[in-house]
């Protein structure tokens, strides 16, 4: 006899979708890391005199100023992407913003190729942003809407996993990519990445509870048994069509952005658009963000920079890359760890542990502790991938209406990438102003952070969402209250693969 398919685990073709949605987040890792070793090359000309390769130039010389607007042009181009296609993605469908999203970053990788000044390099790189940002926020409502709730929780964690492989794979290619013209190369792969998703997509389904609200339902009904194998669906597919179409359907209300800044939802929302934005503002001024762009120059602060250029990657390049392979490596078990402790369990653990690595970084590196230093950044990074690397993304869905996840998901990732332009902006010269001092403002930050998020972010792993808004939509409050302590939890039941 067929299981009922809302007790099912992680089943094949839920994770091939996943995985291959993903992909855009592999992208935007991408982007995300490719900058970071080239930027001397480019900038610099330490390759050697500028000059024309096949009428191109050798390099594209710029101050520090100007180089942190061409690194922050892509959170610039992601803010304006994660608000503009949210209705986009109600109007046709979460695939398809997936797909075509990769046209921009296309056209971003010939502007790449071609690039004569650095205007032409930030233009490329704004339109990558819009392209991933697009996708990014898109990517996290389809994970939320083909899962079931137990799989949720392990592939809800897949965007994090995503953006550090992306990340690696970029720093790594740019240990011998990094040279002139191999630089523009580097850059443009993000549109053969792009080409894959694309072919890739044609192979997984639309959302069963996008295509329910255009009253697709037999396409709908078709794409949910094919994500549950042969599981009974009929208890789950009675409860989605009812439920969409009280919350999505055709006359239903859908809050706007303005809506929920403003406060006019049917729910009180306070609550949950506080803390959407509160993660997503710990997540960028955590340090991460220096880390990622920055992480060459920050090695190269500790230990001793060179002084001159040579095609033999450097002993901060090299940290960099196995950085990101070490980044990887975490978020790969944090897909596990993310199915066995609760998400305000993480955050909490990874923001204490953030403040006290940033307080060894900034001893080690001012009192020439290089070591001490070095493995302080490692463990940084590590406990960061585990906790408000993902978790910002995931906690909005499991705490807000139907009707208003994708405007508050819209609002969080704005305020994540208007943080990540700053940071691209200002970091390099704070750490050429403050040196070792730099991460003692991190540690204040990430401490704020614990203490925070201690009073406000409540346990969502394996609560109803129904749940969470019944208890929470009561405007901004402290969760240690007894009374918001309790919650209903989702039954345990064995995966079924």
């Amino acid at each position: 006899m067929p299981v009922p398919s809302h007790t099912l685990g992680v089943t094949k073709y839920q994770l091939l979708c996943v995985l291959i949605a993903s992909i855009s987040s592999l992208n935007f890792g991408w982007n995300f890391g490719v900058i970071n070793l080239p930027g001397d090359v480019i900038t610099k000309c330490i390759a050697g005199p500028k000059h024309t390769i096949l009428g191109l130039p050798s390099c594209l010389p710029a101050s520090n100023i100007v180089w942190g607007l061409v690194v922050g042009a892509f959170a610039l181009g992601a803010l304006v992407g994660a608000i503009s296609c949210t209705r986009y993605a109600n109007m046709y469908g979460r695939k398809a913003v997936l797909m075509y999203s990769n046209i921009l970053a296309i056209v971003a990788a010939i502007l790449f190729g071609v690039a004569v000044n650095i205007p032409m390099l930030a233009i490329a790189r704004f339109l990558a942003g819009v392209a991933q940002g697009c996708a990014n926020g898109t990517f996290t409502n389809y994970v939320v809407e083909i899962t079931t709730p137990r799989a949720r929780n392990t592939l809800g964690s897949m965007i994090q996993a995503s953006i550090s492989t992306g990340t690696m794979l970029a720093q790594l290619l740019s240990l011998r990519l990094s040279t002139p013209p191999l630089w523009r190369i580097l850059f443009a792969i993000t549109g053969v990445i792009s080409l894959i998703h694309m072919a890739m997509l044609t192979m997984c389904v639309e959302s069963p509870k996008w295509l329910v609200s255009k009253d697709r339902i037999d396409e709908a009904r078709n794409a949910l048994q094919k994500l549950r194998k042969s599981a009974d669906c009929t208890e789950e597919f009675n409860t989605l069509v009812n439920t969409v179409r009280a919350e999505m359907g055709p006359s239903a209300y859908t809050a706007s952005i303005s809506d929920v800044i403003r406060g006019k939802t049917p729910d009180n929302l306070r609550h949950q658009l506080l803390l959407a934005i509160l993660v997503m503002v710990f997540q960028q001024f955590s340090g991460i963000a220096g880390v990622s762009f920055y992480s060459t120059k920050l090695f190269g602060s500790i230990t001793e920079p060179s002084t001159h250029y040579s095609t033999t990657p450097t002993l901060a390049q090299i940290l960099t890359g196995i950085l990101s392979v070490v980044g990887t490596l975490v978020a790969l078990t944090g897909l596990a760890l993310a199915g066995y402790f609760g998400r305000r369990t993480l955050m909490l653990f990874s923001h204490t542990s953030m403040f006290v690595c940033s307080i060894l970084i900034a001893v080690g590196s001012i009192m020439g502790y290089n070591i001490m230093a070095i493995v302080m950044v490692f463990v940084f990074f590590a406990v960061f991938i585990v906790g408000p690397g993902p978790l910002p993304w995931v906690i909005p869905g499991e705490m807000t209406p139907i009707y208003a996840v994708s405007a508050t998901i819209a609002v969080s990732g704005s305020v994540a990438y208007t943080c990540l332009f700053t940071i691209g902006i200002v970091f390099s010269s704070l750490l050429d102003a403050l040196k070792g001092y730099t991460f003692l403002l991190f540690a204040a930050t990430n401490l704020i952070a614990a203490v925070t998020l201690f009073f406000l972010l409540p346990e969502t792993k394996d609560r109803r969402v129904s749940d969470m808004i019944q208890t929470h939509s009561v405007g901004v409050h402290n969760i240690m209250q007894q009374k918001y302590r309790s919650g209903v939890y989702v039954e345990k039941e064995k995966s079924i693969l």
